[in-house]
């Protein structure tokens, strides 16, 4: 059975495949994005104080690495355990035959799930999800299972906080003289 599939946001990294067209970066510009992932709320001229650039030069490149799609937006970092959800899941899940899109459609709907990735492998979704307890963990799965198998663990601790990889020294080329 040919089943249509609602219409999946995919990450700007992955569009397009492989055919991503990336962006090499000089140090300075390596430098504004490991301080704006740091810190999104720093002003233009702090930003400049710290790769020596006039504000004007640092609001130029900012711009242009939003034009190219390099930074995507600027976000507030939530604890969710802060907010009253101290258990986050990762639910693994794979739909039966015909219940791709209702599985989606499920995923979408479902609140608690703050990020949903299609991945290879035998599953075929990775999601997150924040809940209160083990109770509200139970009702997230089971409005899940009817379409497919799932797989559920809780995260205990994240010994690698989330990080912007690629920004490291010697990994971008030479400022221009």
């Amino acid at each position: 059975m040919n089943e249509a599939l609602p219409k999946a946001k995919t990450p700007r990294s992955l569009r397009s495949g492989s055919a991503v067209p990336s962006h090499p970066l000089d140090a300075t510009d390596a430098a504004l994005l490991r301080a704006l992932s740091q810190d999104a709320r720093l002003t233009r001229a702090e930003l400049a104080r710290r790769v020596g650039l006039s504000p004007p030069s640092v609001g130029e490149r900012v711009r242009r690495l939003e034009d190219l799609g390099v930074i995507t937006g600027y976000h507030a970092a939530i604890d969710p355990a802060r907010i009253g959800l101290p258990l986050t899941l990762l639910i693994r899940a794979r739909p039966a035959s015909g219940q791709m899109a209702r599985m989606i459609e499920v995923i979408r709907e479902t609140p608690q799930v703050v990020r949903c990735d299609r991945v290879s492998g035998e599953d075929c979704f990775v999601a997150w999800a924040h809940v209160r307890d083990v109770a509200e963990m139970e009702a997230v799965i089971d409005r899940i299972a009817p379409f497919g198998a799932t797989n559920t663990a809780i995260v205990q601790s994240a010994p690698v906080e989330p990080r912007t990889v690629g920004l490291e020294e010697g990994n971008v080329l030479p400022a221009p003289s």
